[in-house]
């Protein structure tokens, strides 16, 4: 059997690019799926497509920096099917852009987003597994967690974030039965860059600077599920960046070279 089949999942961002692609995949693999994502429609076109080759999902409208919110849906799919068996926390929003230009506003809501929507998702769902002895939460946070990622530091400052809240839950949630595994995508093929703001420059012009992506979206999805099912603590993908998570380890410094010509070519860009 499937380690899927038959299972709950909440899949938070599960509208468009690797949230979307975990749904299709989970559904795919016999799991009912609960579609959440701040996109209604996109979330329920995602959803109709999934009935209508029989599969089981339902689409919610959920902003996750509300943290009311989050617990509502965690709650309501446990008391509707009896249970959670997954969630997986992968919203994430970004802006780009000179730390100079970027407003308190802005760093607020990439925080709320990509940390704290992490983190009520967790603590919501980890309640609720808790109680029921059974559980796994799976945590996307990015390359960008363990390494720094120039001219995004707001994003990185939330993904290294979820890094150390991730693993620390790991140790925490294991007597009580309940699984925890983070996810460190390296640059997928999703629309990521297309839905990003850039601040203070040109937004094509940024792009273009950018390297080109390397993993389409399903095949990240399906990387995942694998070795979800296996409890990987870390899972890192693609091969870049493994060598980056090492390169991290070993030789930070040429980290440091890397983003400093990107500091450096942005800024011939900037406004």
């Amino acid at each position: 059997m499937d380690a899927y089949e038959n299972k709950i999942a909440i899949v938070t961002g599960g509208a468009s690019g690797i949230g979307r692609a975990l749904c299709m995949s989970l559904a795919a693999r016999g799991a009912t799926v609960i579609i959440v994502d701040i996109k209604a429609a996109e979330a329920g076109r995602t959803a109709l497509e999934i009935t209508r080759t029989g599969g089981n999902a339902r689409a919610a409208v959920l902003d996750v920096s509300d943290e009311s919110a989050v617990y509502e849906i965690v709650e309501k799919t446990s008391a509707d099917f009896g249970r959670l068996d997954y969630i997986f926390n992968n919203a994430g929003i970004c802006i780009s852009g000179d730390a100079r230009d970027i407003s308190i506003a802005q760093w607020k809501r990439i925080i709320d987003v990509n940390l704290f929507g992490v983190l009520y998702g967790t603590l919501a769902a980890y309640a609720v597994m808790a109680r029921q002895g059974c559980g796994h939460i799976v945590n996307i946070s990015s390359m960008a967690g363990f390494s720094p990622f120039a001219v995004n530091t707001p994003y990185t400052t939330a993904k290294h974030a979820v890094v150390g809240f991730t693993e620390s839950m790991r140790a925490e949630a294991r007597d009580l039965k309940v699984k925890v595994s983070l996810v460190c995508p390296g640059i997928v093929q999703t629309g990521f860059y297309e839905s990003m703001d850039v601040v203070n420059a040109s937004k094509e012009a940024y792009k273009s600077r950018l390297p080109s992506r390397i993993i389409t979206a399903e095949a990240a999805a399906n990387i995942i599920l694998r070795r979800v099912a296996k409890n990987k603590g870390l899972i890192l993908f693609p091969f870049h960046a493994r060598i980056i998570w090492w390169i991290k380890k070993i030789a930070p410094w040429v980290l440091d070279r890397v983003n400093l010509t990107m500091v450096r070519e942005f800024r011939t860009i900037r406004r």
